[in-house]
């Protein structure tokens, strides 16, 4: 009950910091792009999901604590219009037991054609962002840890820039007899370094993140709900799509072996992105992964909208042993 509480009160804390924090009112949207096959395929971060790998970080920066090997990854993703983003990370242990990881996430977003007011070309000029990070985990007592990611941005679009200093900080705690995890995340709190425009209107994503995932006792599957967007509950008229709105599903199957399947459904994203008479398939997410002694293969598909799809792919090399899954 002591664990029950402390993390209720770390979510009530973070809401009191947290203000208008939606899509759209918010500088750095990338931050809130899935950087990982495993967490893609389950429609977003879900902080309770562990894989036992650096990329768990990016969920939840507590979850690094289960990590028993050194781990490099290497993250690509090819995203809409030519968008392309991905990362490079890294993590080991060292002495009392505590888990650090770093790297780099980089976003680019092509090449520009720039014109006057007449349609007369001028050049090109290009849009890139940048993330470099600095994460550490360890586990305080019993099933219980906690950990912490700091971010140093930079943005650049055309001839603006900005750069900001941020913080991730996450808890996750296991009750064992129940095969049963809850996981919290508040992400991106922090501040600017530089702005785009010298304009206090630039906020950063703030999110919190709640989730709990379940693993049944006697079959090799495990069910994830994630409330999302707790920082600022989005309710209307329609009360129940604005409920939903705050909630990704998953489902995860591991059978006895090197392959596992994966599948998520956001409410939000298909709410957002759904067209009627179109694909009804936006915010669906599905993908495998395949698990060998000295390394991982992930693959991911998101759907995003009408004929536009989003194909991820995750390498994670281990250093020793493959990190075996979690058993609760």
């Amino acid at each position: 009950m002591k664990i029950f509480s402390l993390i209720i009160i770390l979510i009530f804390s973070s809401v009191g910091f947290a203000k208008a924090q939606i899509g759209g009112e918010n500088i750095y949207p990338f931050l809130r792009l899935c950087i990982s096959g495993n967490y893609a395929s389950l429609g977003g971060f879900v902080p309770s999901a562990d894989f036992r790998g650096v990329n768990s970080v990016k969920a939840n920066p507590a979850l690094l604590d289960s990590l028993d090997d050194k781990t490099l990854s290497l993250n690509y993703i090819s995203y809409l219009a030519d968008i392309k983003y991905g990362s490079f990370s890294y993590a080991g242990k060292i002495k009392n037991a505590i888990i650090l990881a770093g790297g780099i996430d980089f976003f680019d977003y092509g090449d520009f054609l720039m014109t006057d007011i007449s349609a007369n070309e001028l050049g090109h000029f290009t849009c890139k962002d940048h993330v470099f990070f600095f994460s550490a985990a360890k586990n305080l007592m019993k099933n219980f840890s906690l950990g912490l990611d700091a971010k140093t941005i930079f943005s650049k679009l055309e001839q603006y820039r900005s750069s900001a200093l941020c913080f991730d900080f996450g808890c996750v705690y296991n009750i064992e007899n129940k095969k049963l995890t809850i996981g919290f995340t508040a992400k991106n709190f922090g501040f600017k370094l530089k702005s785009y425009t010298n304009s206090d209107l630039e906020k950063l994503p703030i999110e919190l993140r709640l989730s709990v995932s379940k693993q049944l006792l006697y079959a090799p599957i495990k069910f994830s709900v994630t409330a999302h967007n707790l920082q600022k509950p989005k309710l209307d008229d329609d009360f129940f799509t604005s409920v939903a709105d705050h909630f990704i599903i998953s489902l995860e199957v591991f059978p006895q072996g090197v392959f596992s399947v994966k599948a998520g459904f956001n409410f939000l994203a298909h709410n957002d992105l759904y067209v009627s008479g179109m694909s009804p398939f936006p915010g669906f997410s599905f993908g495998a992964d395949l698990r060998l002694k000295k390394f991982s293969v992930q693959y991911s598909r998101q759907c995003i909208a009408f004929s536009q799809n989003s194909n991820l792919f995750t390498a994670e090399i281990f250093f020793s042993s493959i990190p075996k899954r979690k058993s609760l």
